[in-house]
């Protein structure tokens, strides 16, 4: 009996370690999975952040960047890009040749609709665009009697500094029509050729740049004829969003505190993005090693010489 007893005894302890020993491995099994499972997830995130310009969906990343005090363009821009006539009157008006189909394009079907658009203006050179500052700054100390202090503010209301316009960027044109062409009010904005702008421009890619009631956000006064290429898919994103594109910027996390574009950079990304090429395709790629003879042993070559 005491035999038995202790039988009992010893194959409880047995099942009692064999549970607690199955435990401990199913838990530390579990653990593992979970710290796998969260590195995993981990990793997804970082590999899979989105990125505008591998989005099939999204034609012309390269034009959706911002151009203002904030976020200047490269000072040597002028050599980056090519320029293409999109449109002829008493002088020739160019745009970066890869947003100047859709001008053409839109000018064409406007005109199919008996809209005669008319460009007064499109990219301009960065010595230009100081021209066109100075000039400015010079117009309103000669004819409103502003001092030169008063004259520089009040034009940057107007007319930004070089290397700070979207002109610069080959990418922004002023669009009127014969009927009105001041740029003195708002009087463009009743026009039948403003109205087919506001309700097809997002179509070729252009949006209104300075809208109205902007101000404090773009620091431009409202342009009812001022119209920038982004691309046809972010065009209608900005269009439907009724946000003017630094508030676009701002609701996609594109900016930092002091306003300037810390993704969607245009120029500076495919800088970076061609330097990343560069530095892929000049791997050193192995050379096939040299063929050479095989050994002979030194007598056999002196008898190979004598013969």
């Amino acid at each position: 009996m005491r035999g038995i007893k202790y039988l009992l005894i010893i194959t409880v302890l047995l099942i009692a370690l064999a549970f607690v020993l199955t435990n401990f491995v199913f838990t530390q099994s579990d653990e593992e999975e979970a710290e796998v499972t969260d590195t995993a997830d981990t990793t997804t995130s970082v590999t899979t952040e989105y990125d505008p310009w591998e989005d099939e969906n999204i034609d012309n990343a390269w034009a959706m960047f911002l151009v203002n005090k904030n976020n200047p363009l490269p000072a040597d821009y002028d050599s980056m890009i090519d320029t293409e006539v999109v449109f002829e009157s008493w002088r020739e008006y160019e745009l970066d040749v890869r947003a100047a189909d859709y001008l053409k394009r839109m000018v064409a079907d406007a005109k199919e609709d008996g809209i005669d658009l008319l460009v007064v203006s499109a990219y301009r050179t960065i010595e230009y665009q100081q021209q066109n500052f100075d000039n400015s700054v010079k117009d309103r100390m000669d004819n409103r009697g502003m001092t030169y202090d008063e004259a520089y503010a009040d034009t940057l209301n107007e007319v930004a500094l070089p290397g700070e316009s979207e002109h610069n960027a080959g990418l922004a044109l002023d669009i009127m029509c014969e009927e009105y062409q001041s740029m003195d009010d708002d009087g463009f904005e009743n026009t039948d050729a403003f109205k087919w702008l506001d309700e097809h421009a997002y179509e070729y890619g252009f949006i209104l740049r300075y809208p109205k009631d902007k101000y404090a956000v773009t620091g431009i006064i409202y342009e009812p004829w001022h119209y920038r290429f982004v691309g046809e898919y972010f065009a209608e994103e900005i269009k439907k969003s009724g946000l003017c594109l630094e508030e676009y910027y701002q609701s996609m996390g594109w900016l930092d505190e002091n306003g300037k574009a810390i993704k969607m950079r245009g120029p500076y990304e495919e800088i970076e993005r061609e330097k990343e090429k560069e530095a892929e395709t000049s791997v050193t790629v192995e050379t096939e090693p040299k063929k050479t003879m095989p050994s002979i042993p030194y007598s056999e070559q002196q008898v190979t010489i004598i013969v």
